[in-house]
């Protein structure tokens, strides 16, 4: 694969609240790292952490 395709691949940042498992996905940001705290949860108020920070491949953009 070359440099321009993995380009082309959105890097996604996954927030994940330890407390109650609330999951949400944003685009990724310079500066991300996991385990930082990014936030409070919506739905307790918990802190929101970096879970996972990942390159959706082809095949998971055209699923949305």
């Amino acid at each position: 694969m070359s440099q321009s395709q993995q380009q082309q691949k959105p890097i996604v940042t996954v927030l994940k609240c330890l407390k109650c498992g609330y999951t949400t996905e944003r685009p990724f940001r310079e500066g991300d790292f996991i385990p930082k705290i990014e936030g409070t949860c919506p739905q307790d108020g918990a802190p929101l952490f970096i879970w996972g920070i990942y390159a959706k491949s082809n095949q998971q953009q055209k699923n949305k």
